[in-house]
């Protein structure tokens, strides 16, 4: 089994990514951990910006809408509930409503996939999530835009916040189903779950990935299309390749350093660009936290700007 992280770096980006060339772009973002009137800042040592999530996400849909993606595609994490915040029902409910009201004002459309803190505090509940973000009544979903299939999975099929994810057996079986018919329709595939599906040696633990990875595993290495897969999670970027395929994390919206993606999607490779809110001192504020933590979460110059191939050899 192929691993490694050397990827191919994107150099002079902006240059590289005139508009006449571009096919189509589009947004990844994850874990903002929206946090209306949040009485502190959390992750332990504070660094997630709770207190300042508003600003942050207002800041995160300026720079949304100046980008001008053909839709955005959220990671998880979208507000703070599960287990770890403290959260109320009454707060994790307006939280979601305050998410979807800055969803409103996007100027394009955003697909989500639920993270471990999208689940109600108390019960364990998906069901306010489906009602503001679910499709069709479920938390998993995919769409085909030019050649690409988009594959968006639910990996919180588990009865509470967990911090690990699974992918139940339905799931599975759909997941095989989109696969072929991308496969037929010559489609190349980018697939999006919130915990990692394959853990490379440096995240091994549990907390990190879906329980059931093997399983997952067994069916895409069955599929050629499969280009890459995204996730948030653990809010850092980094980048890996097993058998040909890219598996990239992204960083988090609400603690340094405070990152998306702009992805864009050319007939010779999709070009990855990170960048970083424009809140310097928010920004200043998370990092002065953990100064020891600031490579580990930023990543190597490949984390944050890479090419994935449209034809892999």
């Amino acid at each position: 089994m192929e691993l490694t992280s050397t990827v191919e770096i994107l150099s002079n980006p902006k240059g590289r990514h005139r508009k006449e060339k571009m096919a189509f772009r589009f947004a990844f973002i994850t874990d903002t951990h929206l946090y209306p009137d949040a009485p502190q800042n959390f992750g332990g040592d504070g660094s997630q910006q709770q207190e300042s999530s508003i600003e942050i996400y207002t800041e995160l849909i300026r720079q949304l809408n100046e980008f001008q993606p053909e839709f955005v595609i959220h990671g998880g994490d979208i507000v703070c509930g599960g287990d770890s915040f403290g959260m109320t029902v009454e707060q994790y409910e307006a939280a979601l409503r305050q998410a979807k009201r800055f969803e409103e004002q996007l100027n394009a459309p955003c697909y989500y996939i639920p993270g471990n803190h999208d689940l109600n505090p108390v019960t364990g509940s998906k069901a306010a999530y489906l009602e503001h973000f679910g499709t069709d009544g479920r938390a998993y979903t995919s769409f085909v835009h030019e050649d690409i299939r988009f594959i968006l999975l639910d990996s919180q099929e588990v009865p509470k916040d967990l911090t690990h994810g699974h992918i139940g057996e339905r799931q599975l079986d759909w997941l095989r189903e989109e696969l072929e018919s991308a496969a037929g329709a010559e489609q190349g595939v980018l697939l999006f779950a919130h915990q990692l599906i394959f853990p490379p040696q440096e995240f091994q633990g549990l907390g990190a990935r879906i329980d059931n990875t093997e399983a997952v595993l067994a069916i895409l290495d069955e599929f050629d299309p499969l280009l890459a897969t995204f996730h948030g999670h653990l809010h850092l970027n980094r980048v890996i390749k097993r058998r040909g395929v890219l598996y990239t994390i992204t960083a988090a919206a609400i603690c340094y350093p405070m990152m998306w993606r702009q992805v864009f999607v050319e007939a010779d490779g999709i070009y990855v660009k990170s960048c970083q809110l424009g809140l310097p001192e928010i920004v200043a504020k998370s990092a002065a936290v953990s100064p020891d933590r600031h490579e580990l979460l930023l990543g190597s110059e490949t984390d944050r700007e890479f090419i994935i191939r449209r034809r892999r050899s």
